[in-house]
């Protein structure tokens, strides 16, 4: 027999059993998007140098040799250079005291509110009577009753059963039904973690949209600062990281978790949403565009428009990370299949293999021709 509650279950408030045996749970939130982020990349590195899906390629091979600035060592350097301070930061910054009801407590306490809100509603039915519909009179009938007499019957009608649940002053307290148990399930399970990572996304992509804009805004901080991200103009997985350690402190280290932690994330909460960002992020910066992508969902042409920032003559567009409400909102959208964005690409392939050409041309006439005797006649 499925058990309903009459009264909160009994539930002491204290520390819950780490996910994982070797590790415990506050170490998480920085530690998981670390490991995602070579995974990930890894893959793409693996499918970029063996030659495949080539077809889904953004940028041709010219432009990969004559646009990117930053030696792709380099690239790796700085991208373990930010996950070592962001992993220090994140091991200073840990919630080592998080403390847990049992799921069943909370649970019963999700299944109570609805029934506190069910005899509210009860208890404001005679006030908000005179705004019943006319149908209600309508379908009883005109007979002798008045319809300002039929409009206050009509929600103690449909709310007698609740009623006769809420009163206890002879029965006791009524035991939460199937149906109050099965909201209380799902607010716990679903929709309040849903509601965290939604508020969780807009506060992250809020912080990252104006910090970004910012370091392009400010002459000093994007020329000793962020213009090192900007070395790379055809990006590639890794090159996600590639930034200066006082942008990744500041932004990534300590706002993003601050973010994170306004929205009411646990650690393991915490630590699922900044692998599915991490996720986010390399993808960005792949350079290919993969049908179905996932990250389409909360940014159309996920990969396409943040590409387009990359591009010199696209930096001033497309600053958010997440999503893309911050651009639509302050005018910074640029649709990466606008004609004249398109315009901008085509040109730009083409100046890549003109440079291309002339860079072999050059490296094969530096090379001394074979046979050659290169002997000085005295």
């Amino acid at each position: 027999m499925q058990q309903h509650f009459t009264m909160l279950p009994s539930s002491d408030l204290g520390p819950r059993a780490s996910l994982l045996p070797f590790l415990v749970d506050h170490h998480l939130p920085y530690l998981v998007p670390a490991i995602f982020y070579w995974v990930i990349s890894f893959v793409f590195h693996y499918i970029d140098t063996r030659g495949l899906l080539s077809g889904y390629k953004l940028h041709t091979s010219a432009e990969d040799l004559t646009k990117n600035r930053a030696p792709r060592k380099d690239v790796i350097r700085f991208a373990l250079i930010q996950q070592a301070a962001q992993c220090t930061l994140g091991y200073f910054m840990a919630d080592e005291t998080e403390l847990f009801v049992s799921p069943e407590y909370a649970t019963a306490l999700w299944a109570q509110r609805l029934r506190y809100v069910e005899a509210m509603i009860v208890g404001w039915a005679p006030y908000i009577s005179n705004l019943w519909p006319r149908a209600a009179y309508e379908s009883k009938g005109s007979g002798n009753a008045s319809p300002s007499t039929i409009w206050q019957d009509a929600p103690g009608d449909l709310l007698g059963n609740t009623t006769q649940r809420l009163d206890t002053s002879r029965i006791g307290p009524a035991p939460f039904t199937s149906q109050e148990m099965m909201f209380a399930r799902a607010m716990y399970w679903v929709l309040v973690p849903l509601f965290q990572y939604i508020a969780a996304m807009v506060l992250a992509d809020t912080f990252q949209y104006f910090t970004h804009r910012a370091f392009h805004v400010n002459k000093w901080l994007y020329k000793h600062v962020h213009s090192i991200h900007h070395d790379i103009y055809v990006p590639f997985a890794y090159g996600a990281f590639y930034n200066h350690p006082l942008e990744t402190i500041p932004i990534d280290g300590i706002g993003f978790p601050y973010c994170l932690s306004i929205a009411g994330l646990d650690n393991r909460q915490a630590a699922l949403f900044g692998a599915i960002w991490t996720f986010k992020t390399v993808v960005d910066h792949c350079g290919y565009d993969f049908p179905y992508n996932p990250c389409n969902i909360v940014c159309p042409n996920s990969v396409l428009f943040h590409d387009l920032h990359h591009q010199s003559w696209g930096m001033k567009y497309n600053f958010s990370v997440y999503g893309s409400f911050w651009d639509w909102i302050m005018g910074t959208s640029w649709s990466p299949y606008d004609s004249r964005a398109q315009a901008k690409y085509q040109r730009g392939r083409a100046a890549a293999e003109i440079v291309a050409a002339k860079a072999k041309l050059q490296a094969q006439e530096s090379q001394p021709a074979v046979g050659t005797s290169t002997a000085v006649s005295l």
